[in-house]
Parts: structure tokens; sequence; C-alpha cells
């Protein structure tokens, strides 16, 4: 095979990290072929993910995340690479029962520049309830295989834990990861309530004043810059807030202590969903040389037979063995219109670098060599304990 010598783990590094064969040995166009056929689900052991015009149209760096998945966690996870194409054998209404869904979803009238991550949101929560996995943007570079982020906790019968997610701060979660079992009740409220905020709705524009989600007009980037997140919006909060209401639909849930049932959602929360650190396990490249897709896009861009006593070198290689030895996934962002500097995902995407993520020679491929081919030794990533939101309501679900 002659693989085993193409990256050696360096000496500094060897006790984190180990080599290993990938599970699946398919060519990247046999995999993403497999993934435009229908795959009946057999299991609670699912990836799902959403690209409207099928994975086809997916731009090269994401498609090449999702080839990645499916060899770093191997045939006992099935990935579904969901889409809106009418006919299509992966459309999502072929996994999803349409009720679970916004009407603008299943007959198509969103409208606005995110209809794709706002169809994507309504995926998630009906694909964990419907079948059990784990959801995630396809914007995700997986180091780390699930079973061992969360799903062998999930499965542990003696575990309590029952969902998993990443979070910033407080009871503001990530939702570029998701994991739950089948028929959670938590996932259900969780996403009957979003579901709920977009009735009648083609767009999320004004959703910060639905009743249900207002408390989130008086937030501002204090909280996440406290917590060391620091992207350069240039909007107002409000805006970046509506186009996380789903975010902000799990913030409220959180509150609920008489949810539906006498589901206390708040005691949930406590016990029953298992957190990790999102700034460290999933935003790791931020963490270790700042925010900002050109530092980003830099950083990997440089030659692996570069002077190894400048700084670009040391940055890349710094972040790269950063990422695989203490990172459970690297989430790229898009970000379209809502920072000042382009995100990472944008910049692949511009005309001459659609390669630049897998680039011979650069760190870029080096860090996609070590997401399949060398695996962390550490036993555990950074788990975080939930804490209680300060303010909470015996309120219903759909309770103003």
């Amino acid at each position: 095979m002659g693989s085993v010598s193409k990256f050696t783990i360096l000496p500094e590094f060897e006790a984190q990290l180990r080599y290993v064969e990938p599970v699946d040995q398919r060519s990247d166009e046999e995999i993403l072929a497999s993934l435009e056929q229908y795959k009946p689900v057999t299991s609670e052991k699912n990836i799902w993910a959403f690209w409207d015009k099928g994975i086809g149209a997916m731009p090269g760096w994401c498609q090449r995340n999702v080839v990645n998945w499916v060899r770093l966690c191997g045939p006992s996870w099935a990935v579904h690479i969901l889409n809106s194409v009418p006919g299509s054998p992966t459309n999502a209404l072929k996994y999803v029962s349409a009720d679970l869904l916004p009407q603008s979803f299943v007959t198509g009238t969103m409208t606005g520049i995110y209809t794709g991550p706002h169809s994507s949101d309504f995926l998630r929560g009906a694909c964990l309830y419907s079948h059990g996995g784990v959801y995630m943007d396809t914007g995700n570079i997986l180091i780390r295989d699930i079973d061992r982020i969360c799903w062998n906790k999930l499965a542990d019968p003696s575990s309590p834990f029952q969902v998993c997610a990443p979070i910033m701060y407080g009871t503001t979660m990530a939702n570029h990861f998701v994991a739950s079992r089948k028929g959670d009740p938590f996932i259900k409220c969780w996403h009957d309530l979003f579901v709920y905020l977009w009735k009648d709705r083609q767009n999320h524009e004004g959703l910060i004043r639905h009743p249900l989600v207002s408390f989130a007009l008086i937030h501002t980037f204090e909280a996440a810059e406290q917590a060391k997140f620091a992207w350069d919006f240039k909007v107002e909060p409000q805006t970046v807030m509506e186009y996380i209401s789903q975010v902000l639909s799990w913030q409220r849930l959180c509150m609920l202590e008489n949810a539906r049932d006498g589901f206390n959602a708040t005691e949930y929360w406590l016990n029953k969903v298992l957190i990790f650190d999102s700034l460290q396990e999933d935003w790791g490249a931020e963490a270790t040389i700042g925010f900002g897709g050109p530092v980003l896009f830099n950083a990997l861009a440089t030659r692996l037979d570069g002077p190894k006593d400048s700084e670009e070198y040391k940055t890349a290689s710094k972040l790269v063995w950063r990422l695989l030895t203490e990172s459970s996934l690297q989430k790229i962002t898009h970000g379209k219109n809502l920072t000042t500097t382009p995100a990472a995902g944008v910049l692949w995407e511009e005309p001459g670098n659609e390669d630049k993520d897998h680039e011979p020679g650069t760190f870029a491929e080096l860090l996609r060599y070590g997401t399949v081919h060398f695996q962390q030794t550490r036993e555990s990533i950074r788990y975080l304990k939930a804490e209680k939101p300060q303010v909470t309501m015996k309120k219903g679900l759909l309770e103003p």
C-alpha cells in the first residue's frame, strides 16, 4: 500500500497518536457514489447531513469531509446525505415524515439566502427523533470517530445520557453536531418548538420577535466574547440570533420545567444531556491561532517543505498537530454576510482555491491524512457539566 510512511507522527506526539489503517478502503468516487443511493435505516447509528441540491453539487471540500466521515467511522455507521431534489433516492422526505417539517420546506417555498442552512436545521431534530444517530454540518472535518466522541456513552445502558451536543457557554449550544438516541423527548420538544416558530413563514426574518424567543432581543455578543469566541461580526446581534434561532429554541427549552405532559426539560438538560467544550473540541483552530478565515486558510496552505524556522511554518505545524491530537472535529464555517473577514469555507470555494483544503505538499494534506490515519490515544474528550439556566419557568412548550 505504501501509505504507512506517507507522513510520520512527530516524536513529541507519539504518545498522543497512533497509526491506523482507514476502516473503509474505497476511493473517494466509490464512496460518493454509494452516498447517492437510498439506504434503509437499520439501526440508530446514523450520521445525518443535508445539501439541498445533492451531494454531487456540494463543494469539493465538503465532499471530502463526508468521505472521511465514512472512512473514519466505518461500516457500523450509515452516512445519509439528504437533499431537496425531487425524485432523488436521498430526498429528505424519503427518510422523514412531511408532518414533522414546516410547510415551506415541504413545498419548496422557502426564501432568502439561508434556505440551505435552515432546511438542514429542520431536518436535524426530525432525523434524530425519527431514527437516532448524529446530525452534522457538512463543514465538519471529523477528527475523532463518533463512538469515541459520545456514542459509546449514549449507547451504554448504565449511562444516564441520551443526547449530546457541544456547548459554547451556559445553555448556548452549537448545532453543527447533535447526537441522540431514537425517540428522545428532549429532541422532540426542541424540534417541535423550532418548527412552531416557522409556522406560516417562508424565511427567518423577524423571527426574534416571536414571543417564545423574544428573550434574545436583549442578547449581545458579550457572553460569547467572554467565552473567548471572537468572530468579527459585521451585523447586529439580533441578526445573528435570528440566523441561529434553533439555538434559541434549545435555550428556551432548557428553561421549561413542565414543557409537555410533565416533562421537565430543565432536569433532563442537567442530567441526561452530555455536553462538551465546543471551543476546544470543535473550534480548536480558532483557539490555537485565532479567529478569521484567512488565518486558517493561510496556515493550511503552508508548504510542508518550506523553511521550518519561519513563523508561517511554526503556526501551521502548531495548528495541525494541535487539531490531530486534541480536537474531536474542526467546524469550518461559511457565515456568509455575517462576518467582516471571509470564513475559510468561503475562501476554499473561490476560483483557484478548490483544492486548497487537501493540496499535496501542504499542511492541509497532512491534516486530511491525519484525520483518518492517526488515532488519538486520549480516552476522553473535554466534557462539561450542564449549568442550570438562571431563569426557569413552569410554562408549556408553546406557551408565551
